[in-house]
């Protein structure tokens, strides 16, 4: 299963696809294509975009299962449950 290393300096990330590596890559060169229309705040993925634009949105798909409390994204429950 070929991975592709992510030739940043001290950057281990690494992917699947060569298309992951490049749209991962411009996070290190500092492109950013991708404005939010509400805040201006700029990104370098679209989908890193899409999920910003949630926060927005008041959409909060994300729940802990201990208190239901829910979150916009993911990593917020992981903190959340610390």
């Amino acid at each position: 299963d070929e991975r592709f290393l992510c030739p940043w300096p001290d950057c281990k990330s690494t992917f699947k696809k060569i298309y992951n590596l490049k749209s991962h890559y411009k996070i290190h060169l500092g492109i950013k294509p991708y404005e939010c229309p509400e805040c201006i705040q700029r990104f370098a993925r679209s989908h890193d975009l899409t999920r910003h634009r949630r926060s927005h949105q008041g959409i909060k798909l994300h729940e802990c299962e201990i208190c239901r409390k829910r979150f916009t994204r993911s990593d917020a429950v992981d903190r959340h449950k610390e």
